[in-house]
């Protein structure tokens, strides 16, 4: 059923017609047995948000459930992106049946990513990691420190992700002479991207971006993109999506004007959120300038977290840069970052 006005109409009434006096709990009874009574806050990345009054909110792994039942009206996003409105009820186990206003749906657990009530808080869609890191080195003199996030927010309709990355590294040498010389490298980055959905697994989405980083020779870098995104796997334990577009690329190296020119985007992200305890992220995004002699840009980022406690995590964040033709003839072709970090998770 698709989200209408129509729908949330009838959802309305069905909301005034309810009594004010009714207080039932919902139940989740898990596949040893156990029953479980509180409030259903939400289904997000292979976890049930879980509200009981002697252990406050609990995560509830997807797959311990063996049914579940509520009055409360939810959205509920299956695998292929199709999206329902309605009560929950489980006829038989790993079955949910979503009651609406007009009909009853009936589909099995494994097709359900997503479930949220209608009248959900902002930070209630949202999810993301801060990490923050530091690497020592006694032998070479050398101190970093890594600062890195994301940011990212899911309604219905609309979407968006921020981004941000600051990384700086001081290295001191000494020379023959007993000179001392030290060398400071940074490289930092943001973005917002904004998506919106056209059904099923579909969005139109644009961004903008800015860069820096000394180690390449880059002094500032606009990025500006505009295109659609495919949800190729959404389930319980990951995403898969891929991106493609055209891009503005506003840039100036050092000792080099500003320039600008179009690029073609291709991006893939890889996001897997039901290793164990583990975390794994990963994009690519590839940039082609079609005029420029055949100039090829690359970006990789990785995330490994592995959780330790209550969505605090220790982990390893890693960042690849290649330009096979750097306007600058001193900038280097490839720049890559590689650093331990603890972190915090949410949503």
């Amino acid at each position: 059923m698709n989200l209408d006005i129509r729908g949330f109409l009838a959802i309305g009434l069905l909301l005034a017609a309810a009594p004010l006096s009714a207080q039932v709990q919902d139940t989740v009874t898990l596949r040893s047995g156990n029953l479980v009574v509180g409030e259903i806050k939400s289904l997000r990345r292979g976890n049930l948000s879980f509200d009981t009054e002697e252990m406050d909110i609990v995560k509830i792994d997807w797959e311990d459930i063996a049914l579940l039942t509520s009055s409360d009206l939810f959205e509920v996003t299956l695998v292929s992106g199709v999206q329902f409105l309605g009560s929950l009820r489980s006829a038989d186990t790993a079955v949910l049946v979503i009651v609406g206003p007009a009909r009853a749906d009936t589909v099995p657990f494994e097709e359900v990513v997503e479930i949220g009530p209608i009248e959900t808080g902002f930070f209630a869609r949202t999810n993301g990691f801060i990490d923050v890191g530091t690497n020592l080195a006694r032998a070479n003199h050398m101190a970093s420190v890594l600062a890195n996030g994301r940011f990212s927010y899911r309604s219905p309709k609309w979407g968006f992700d921020v981004k941000g990355e600051s990384y700086w590294q001081r290295q001191e040498s000494v020379s023959e002479f007993e000179d001392t010389t030290t060398q400071r490298t940074s490289r930092n980055s943001a973005s917002l991207t904004v998506n919106r959905f056209i059904g099923g697994k579909w969005a139109l989405t644009g961004s903008g971006a800015v860069e820096q980083n000394q180690e390449l020779k880059l002094d500032l870098r606009f990025l500006a993109f505009a295109g659609g995104v495919y949800q190729i796997i959404q389930n319980q334990g990951l995403e898969l999506s891929a991106a493609a577009g055209a891009t503005v690329n506003s840039e100036e190296y050092a000792g080099e004007g500003r320039s600008a020119s179009g690029e073609i985007l291709a991006m893939v992200r890889f996001d897997a959120f039901d290793v164990g305890d583990l975390d794994l992220y990963t994009e690519l995004t590839t940039f082609t300038h079609p005029g420029d002699e055949g100039r090829l840009r690359a970006e990789f980022d990785a995330r490994v977290a592995w959780e330790i406690i209550d969505d605090f995590t220790i982990g390893l964040n890693v960042t690849e840069s290649y330009d096979s033709r750097p306007p600058s003839a001193e900038a280097t072709k490839r720049d890559f970052q590689y650093a331990f970090s603890i972190g915090w998770n949410w949503g």
